[in-house]
């Protein structure tokens, strides 16, 4: 659905901000929270890294910039890599597995309830993509 959105997008709105948000930055932190979540532990992570910046260190102007530099080919490349991570995480998985906790939460959150949240957060955002194509007269997304 992901690869979809950012296929039907025009480039004039690919970037356009609206507030503090872009479709771009949209795609991006719904990529990067899937590599987030699919972790076993929120240690380390570095929000941002992947599209040059740090939320810690770069001013909203140096961040702003970066992500409006995001290209569509350089997002489905890291659609790409998830991708693959969660398909083989899922793969490994066993039921045994998905309802046993991990790092997150403390070690309180079973792993099957952080994946439930991940496709509620996605879907949320997916949503606001589709209202973004459907505002653009672009061809929306199909549920998948």
């Amino acid at each position: 659905m992901l690869r979809q959105a950012i296929t039907n997008i025009p480039e004039r709105e690919w970037s356009k901000r609206k507030k503090d948000w872009s479709f771009s930055h949209t795609i991006y932190h719904i990529i990067e929270t899937a590599d987030f979540y699919i972790g076993n532990t929120p240690e380390g992570m570095e929000w941002g890294k992947r599209a040059g910046y740090s939320w810690e260190n770069d001013n909203e102007e140096v961040i702003l910039k970066r992500i409006s530099s995001l290209t569509k080919e350089y997002l489905l490349e890291y659609l790409d890599e998830i991708e693959i991570e969660v398909s083989q995480f899922l793969e490994e998985s066993s039921e045994q597995n998905l309802f046993s906790t991990d790092e997150f939460d403390h070690g309180n959150l079973l792993i099957i309830k952080k994946l439930l949240y991940l496709l509620r957060h996605n879907m949320h955002h997916i949503g606001e993509l589709n209202k973004v194509l459907r505002d653009t007269d672009s061809t929306r997304i199909k549920w998948e």
